[in-house]
């Protein structure tokens, strides 16, 4: 298989590229490079981020951090900015892959797959991260949770890509992240949980159980409303009714149902442990 290899140094350059109905883009590769030697994708142009500039550049906001479309994930490993103000993005980045594919792949690239077994995803909608999308016609804004529509399904159009991922602080809120695969590195999440808790807040977010990433809403308002007292298994149950796993080669949707639910009650055990009492 051949095709040409573009490397635009412009934005302008870059959507131009991309408006080509054969073109795929590249930033770390980890993903499209492996479609190709499936033969899922099969372009006749790959345009690579490589020469451009700007894009490559984690940003302290305030109350929120921006991260470039070019920024690797050791790179995020490795910032002071994710150490100090974004322990949960921390957390769930130590999980992908090995430290070669940490040192090419990127966060947005990972979050533009949309896999719902992403462990950027999972954090990502934690921290309501939000992303800036250019085009020739100027950008765009979208959350990660409507951005996502499906398994490698997004709302992104031809001649358009993600220029940069926005998320909050969550210093304020106890981080957990747990992650089951079929071994204990470079493993694809069976299923995932990612949470930041407080005394009168709670966050859940769970991976690889869903056509997506997705959050237990009654479970989180059940929490926040019962004001620092609530039954434990009340909660699991509210938790669980996002729950939709399917069979597939990974695990059974029996086995991600329970691994889901003894995660859950984990992140409860491990917040208790902290200062505060379910009853």
């Amino acid at each position: 298989m051949s095709f040409n290899v573009l490397m635009p140094t412009s934005e302008e350059e870059l959507v131009s590229l991309l408006s080509n109905e054969s073109s795929h883009i590249l930033a770390g590769g980890t993903d499209l490079i492996v479609k190709i030697r499936l033969k899922r994708v099969i372009p006749k142009i790959v345009v690579s981020l490589k020469h451009l500039k700007g894009l490559d550049t984690i940003e302290d906001l305030g109350d929120k951090i921006r991260v470039g479309c070019r920024v690797t994930i050791s790179e995020l490993l490795k910032s002071e900015i994710i150490d100090r103000h974004g322990r949960i993005v921390q957390m769930a980045l130590r999980q992908i892959g090995s430290p070669q594919i940490r040192n090419r792949a990127t966060l947005a690239g990972n979050i533009v797959n949309a896999s719902p077994a992403g462990d950027s995803i999972v954090a990502m909608v934690l921290t309501n991260a939000s992303l800036s999308i250019g085009s020739a016609n100027g950008e765009r804004h979208e959350r990660v949770v409507d951005f996502i529509k499906g398994p490698g399904e997004t709302t992104l159009s031809r001649g358009e890509f993600v220029k940069s991922i926005t998320f909050e602080k969550t210093d304020a809120l106890f981080p957990q992240f747990y992650k089951v695969g079929q071994r204990n590195s470079m493993a694809i999440s069976v299923a995932s949980v990612g949470s930041l808790t407080s005394e009168s807040e709670i966050r859940l977010a769970f991976g690889s159980v869903a056509p997506t990433v997705v959050v237990p809403i009654e479970a989180c308002e059940y929490y926040s409303a019962k004001n620092g007292s609530f039954d434990e298994e009340r909660f699991v149950e509210l938790a669980m009714k996002c729950v939709t796993p399917i069979d597939d080669v990974r695990a059974t949707a029996w086995y991600r149902t329970t691994v889901v639910r003894n995660l859950i009650h984990r992140t409860l055990k491990v917040w208790r442990k902290k200062g505060y009492n379910a009853v």
